[in-house]
């Protein structure tokens, strides 16, 4: 009998969520018609509003490492190695975005800045120790070893290449598809250039 109950409250919920969101699109088609006779002006500013986020990955990949940490007393000795599993993210900085728009020419240019490692995420149940000096097996070992990973996994992404390409790939899609039909809506007639 609760299981009923609670059925039937998440189909009335849900039922309730499916009408609200048909209805406002329906209002915004409704708003969209009454303003088709109006002239819209693309601006930098509006196109600005748009990709309005500080930080963007735009891709994500799975890096196996291994990390060496030495020996504090001893810089040239190494006590142990760590190998792990990590999540590296890169992306772009959008308010490095620089947008132009030419009026004349009805062009709408986008300068998309490099992109950057922007997270490293080292998962510390994937990592496993292989001890030079067995001293340096204390509980305390798991801190400094999940340090020297996340540098490691950083340290490696940054010569990846194809993280980085497939990153900057990866925004001018992202800034293409949300611009795009902002500025095919505004007027049809202006052309969109990302790079």
């Amino acid at each position: 009998m609760e299981k009923t109950k609670s059925k039937s409250k998440v189909l009335i919920l849900g039922t309730g969520i499916i009408l609200g969101i048909v209805l406002i699109v329906i209002l915004a088609v409704a708003f969209n018609k009454g303003n088709q006779n109006e002239k819209n002006v693309v601006t930098t500013s509006s196109l600005q509003k748009i990709i309005k986020v500080s930080r963007l990955s735009t891709s994500t990949a799975v890096y196996n490492g291994i990390a060496k940490v030495k020996n504090e007393k001893k810089s040239d000795k190494i006590d142990y190695y760590v190998a792990y599993e990590a999540k590296v993210s890169a992306g772009i900085d959008f308010d490095k975005v620089d947008i132009v728009v030419d009026h004349e020419a009805k062009k709408v240019s986008i300068k998309i800045p490099d992109v950057y490692i922007t997270d490293v995420v080292v998962d510390v149940s994937s990592m496993d120790f292989i001890f030079n000096d067995k001293s340096a097996n204390k509980s305390a070992v798991t801190e400094k070893a999940f340090k020297a990973c996340e540098e490691d996994a950083e340290t490696e992404s940054k010569e990846q290449n194809a993280i980085l390409e497939l990153a900057q790939q990866n925004a001018v899609n992202a800034i293409t598809a949300l611009v795009k039909p902002f500025i095919e809506q505004m007027d049809e007639e202006y052309t969109l250039i990302v790079e």
